[in-house]
């Protein structure tokens, strides 16, 4: 009788063993498809918000193409280098002739790195262009370089700081198991230690 409550216990205690190791394994595969859900949020976002940004500054310079107002292109271009989102701003004409730019503005060239060794000048920058429409032909461009490293660089500090939160508290949920499996396993042997001294008695 005792044998097989013996080998029942310990069936039990193997089973909750296998038990907890598996609600390990899932809450950690949970955080990290949580994590690269995050990353996956923030590409999206970071996406719109430059659409956005130059489909805004392509319908602004429209109408300051068509009236050849180089001031205040060179006012919308300034205007979008202050984000701090972006990098320069250039607006062409239909022909790709350079109407305005930001104080600041680099080149094409300059801007994607090919004159740097593995075009390094372009890591943290994205370049977009946006055609300049008026009437449904094609008047202009807005080419704006983002600097989206900045801005991941940011957000990436957050998540990183959420995943080690989310990951300590794995790990003290699988502590507080072990040790909620070790005080369950110690009662049975003060309770025999207890018969024993009353059987003496």
């Amino acid at each position: 009788m005792s044998e097989s409550l013996f080998s029942v216990r310990n069936a039990l205690r193997i089973l909750a063993l296998i038990l907890l190791c598996v609600m390990l394994f899932i809450t950690i595969k949970n955080s990290v498809v949580i994590s690269k859900g995050n990353e996956k949020i923030q590409a999206q976002q970071l996406e719109t918000l430059t659409k956005v940004l130059i489909s805004q500054a392509s319908l602004s310079a429209s109408e300051m193409i068509l009236t050849k107002d180089q001031e205040r292109l060179l006012k919308l271009t300034n205007q979008l280098a202050q984000n701090r989102l972006v990098f320069d701003a250039t607006i062409y004409d239909s022909q790709g002739v350079r109407l305005a730019s930001s104080d600041e503005a680099l080149s094409v060239r300059e801007v994607l790195g090919l004159d740097t060794p593995l075009a390094t000048a372009s890591i943290g920058r994205q370049q977009l262009v946006e055609p300049v429409l008026a009437d449904g032909a094609v008047i202009g461009f807005v080419r704006v370089t983002f600097e989206t490293g900045r801005v991941t660089a940011i957000s990436d500090h957050h998540y990183r700081k959420s995943d080690r939160y989310m990951y300590m508290m794995v790990l003290m949920s699988f502590v507080c198991g072990m040790l909620f499996i070790m005080i369950l396993r110690r009662q049975p042997i003060r309770r025999k230690k207890a018969e024993n001294l009353l059987l003496t008695k």
